[in-house]
Parts: C-alpha cells; sequence; structure tokens
C-alpha cells in the first residue's frame, strides 16, 4: 500500500494510489486523477494515465455515440397538443430593466451620521464638495 502525503499550504492531503483514494475526495467522485494524485504520480514517477477510469477511454466515448439518432421532423407532422396551456404568473416575473435590487440585509451599520458636515472628497475639507472646490478650478 502506497500512502504519500501531499502538503499544500496548509492542509495535508493524504494520497492512497493502490486504493484509488484521495482526502478531498474529487479523485474519488470523478475517478479522474486530482491535483494531489497527479503530483504523487510525478513525486513517484508513475504515469498519471493509469489512475484514470476506463470509462473515459477513448473506445467507450466512441461507443456512446455509435447509437443512430432519428431525425426531428418538420414541426408541420408533429401531433397537435391536447394538453393543458400553462400561462406565466406576471407577478412571478423578474423585471430585467434597471438596476438590480439589492438582496443585502440593512442594520444601524449603514445609517449615516446625522448632522454630519459634508468634505470635499480631494481635500477633506468643510464647507464644499468636489464638484465646487476651490483649490482644483483654474
Amino acid at each position: 500500500m502506497l500512502t504519500i502525503e501531499h502538503r499544500r499550504y496548509p492542509i495535508t492531503y493524504t494520497v492512497k494510489l493502490n486504493e484509488w483514494w484521495c482526502d478531498c475526495g474529487e479523485f474519488q467522485a470523478l475517478h479522474l486523477p486530482c491535483s494531489h494524485v497527479i503530483v504523487v504520480c510525478s513525486f513517484c514517477h508513475l504515469q498519471v494515465t493509469t489512475f484514470v477510469t476506463s470509462v473515459y477511454s477513448l473506445h467507450n466515448i466512441l461507443k456512446a455515440y455509435e447509437v443512430q439518432f432519428n431525425l426531428v421532423r418538420n414541426q408541420d407532422y408533429w401531433s397537435t397538443y391536447t394538453r393543458p396551456n400553462f400561462l406565466p404568473d406576471p407577478i412571478m416575473r423578474r423585471h430585467q430593466s434597471g438596476r438590480p435590487s439589492t438582496q443585502r440585509i440593512r442594520n444601524e451599520m449603514d445609517d449615516s451620521i446625522p448632522n454630519k458636515p459634508k468634505k470635499c472628497s480631494y481635500f477633506r475639507t468643510e464647507g464644499h464638495n468636489r464638484s465646487n472646490c476651490p483649490h482644483t478650478q483654474a
């Protein structure tokens, strides 16, 4: 049994090549080598392709497409639809125009301080704003 730990800061992943297993779970879920398995294979001078499941082989992929697909006939030849028609609810429709509304929950931190004087964003001085700043006008 070959167990090697591949350290990726700050987490350590354990890879068991004989069991086709990795701590991240990606190797077991996809049946394809994850980045940790690739690092271990390069460290041990092993071919990564030996750890790819035969489902992903060219033979199996071509076998999936060897079935002949039937062409869809012209719409004029379709049978008439006799089931109920569903109409969309206009209230449930999402509005596309304008800026999207925020989903953020506002709290007391979002409230501005009352009677706080406005300041110029260029020089942080009170009494004027950026658009009428006397220091930047030529």
